[in-house]
């Protein structure tokens, strides 16, 4: 069912999204949030005191109730009609399952009842002439009132991940204090929407197209020139229908935070070093190890024998292959300026680090050593994220205004290539409706190969989920990694 219709205090405005909002508008963050009702509380989640404070936060957010409208090919705007607000999709299910049998499950989204989440990350909304809202919001009730799954939605283009995660807090804070009967405090969140912001906190480029960018250059084709002309309905809805048609699994893997200090400590006794090397060094680095060989061998696999070669020259040139592995990390920009703005900013702030390694090493067995290399290369291109990086990024390094939808079009198949995005600098664990904070965070089964998404576990028992969607041969074969094997665990 969708919200009630209600009166907000929302001012019409047109915002100009960036060229980082554009190149993210096409999918949707999608977030799942599982709590337990551990005291039988009557009133556990109530709608109503969920929806009082979703609309008090939406005055804060307005860009939640906005329209997304495309005024050229590459440029987009964010337009909030204050007299009629395009309120999130509000939807309630009930599942005939327990709490502790979604728990006992290891929380696999498969589990939830039909309805309960989005369809993909490619998100068309109800009517897919229009496009669709924002925000969309699934509560699903388990049996007995034994707990719920919040399933939140947000379009990339108007958050990112920092962005998001804020938003989220926000109205987790509010229907807090409605929840304990507290009065809520009267101070709005200090954020700011205004995409000119950025251009003032990051000044323009000064020198010529550094290499690690030319490497992340991506030729344009025909079929994206077509998309990024499309009107933003046209474009999901495309992508969504290839996306959702294509063979594609999931599966979720966990690696315990004792395994992570482990590799961790072993990695820099090899190395000798004093480097700093962080979880995400680690978790990135057994990602490209337990990834990037059984991307390869499935490759190869693919184009072997005559109907391969044919299938794989017809591919060409989308899908052909490279002599290096491209690894690339959403890797957050607020923490690297020091004005205090960055900080209130909502709009897409990541952009992307690079690491390239020849495919003859990621096709070697695996070793600690081979870690401790790929771990390195993690940190050297983390600590590459200089001023210029990051205004030639931020400014684009090209002005075709097919830029932004040339990694979907033109990369989303090829093997040598992964992106992946950590969530474990957020506050997941610190969103508190009024009944404690919840026992899971994870997202849905994205039908989105190469991406995979990093999601810390419990405070109570530490270490990280890697959620990642892909080819079931591909899957497969990372399962029968024994390097990979030794230190995840399959969920799923």
């Amino acid at each position: 069912m969708s919200a009630p219709k209600v009166q907000l205090n929302v001012q019409s405005h047109v915002y100009d999204l960036s060229e980082l909002d554009a190149g993210v508008s096409c999918a949707y963050i999608p977030l799942i949030y599982y709590y337990p009702n551990t005291d039988g509380h009557d009133g556990f989640m109530q709608t109503e005191l969920l929806q009082r404070a979703l609309y008090a936060v939406i005055e804060e957010y307005p860009m939640l109730v906005g329209n997304v409208r495309q005024v050229g090919p590459g440029k987009l705007q964010l337009v909030v009609d204050g007299s009629n607000p395009r309120l999130p999709s509000w939807r309630e299910v009930q599942s005939p399952l327990e709490f502790s049998q979604i728990e006992a499950g290891r929380f696999d989204p498969q589990l939830l009842p039909a309805g309960a989440l989005i369809a993909d990350v490619f998100y068309v909304g109800s009517n897919w002439a229009v496009s669709p809202e924002m925000a969309d919001i699934r509560l699903t009730r388990f049996k007995n009132n034994s707990g719920v799954a919040l399933a939140i939605s947000i379009c990339h283009a108007i958050f990112d991940g920092f962005a998001c995660d804020r938003f989220i807090q926000r109205w987790a804070s509010i229907c807090h204090d409605l929840a304990t009967n507290t009065t809520p405090g009267s101070n709005p969140d200090d954020v700011i929407h205004d995409r000119t912001v950025i251009d003032q906190l990051v000044p323009y480029p000064q020198g010529p197209l550094l290499d690690v960018l030319l490497k992340m250059y991506i030729p344009g084709s025909y079929l994206s020139r077509f998309v990024a002309w499309a009107s933003p309905e046209t474009r999901n809805w495309v992508l969504r229908t290839l996306n959702v048609s294509s063979d594609i699994s999931a599966a979720c893997f966990y690696i315990s935070q004792t395994t992570v200090d482990s590799l961790r400590q072993s990695i820099k006794d090899i190395l000798a070093t004093s480097e700093r090397i962080s979880d995400n060094d680690v978790l990135i680095a057994l990602l490209m190890i337990g990834y990037a060989p059984s991307a390869l061998a499935q490759r190869d696999h693919d184009s072997a024998g005559v109907l391969g070669w044919l299938t794989s020259t017809l591919k060409h040139p989308f899908i052909k292959k490279h002599n290096h592995f491209a690894m690339l990390e959403a890797a957050d920009i607020r923490p690297r300026i020091s004005d205090d703005r960055i900080v209130k900013y909502t709009g897409n702030c990541p952009i992307a680090i690079m690491m390239r390694h020849p495919v003859e090493l990621l096709q070697t067995p695996p070793s600690l050593e081979i870690l401790a290399h790929l771990a390195l290369s993690v940190r050297t291109a983390t600590n590459g994220l200089t001023d210029e990086y990051i205004a030639q990024i931020i400014h684009g390094g090209n002005t075709e205004t097919d830029m932004y939808i040339r990694p979907l079009i033109c990369k989303i198949g090829v093997p040598e290539r992964l992106i992946a995005t950590n969530f474990g600098r957020f506050g997941l664990y610190k969103t508190d409706f009024g009944w404690n904070i919840p026992a899971y965070v994870g997202t849905l089964n994205a039908k989105l190969p190469k991406a995979v998404a990093i999601f810390p576990s419990h405070p109570s028992d530490g270490g990280y989920y890697f959620n990642i969607s892909e080819h079931a041969g591909i899957l497969q074969r990372m399962r029968a990694n024994t390097f990979w094997a030794k230190y995840t665990e399959s969920i799923y």
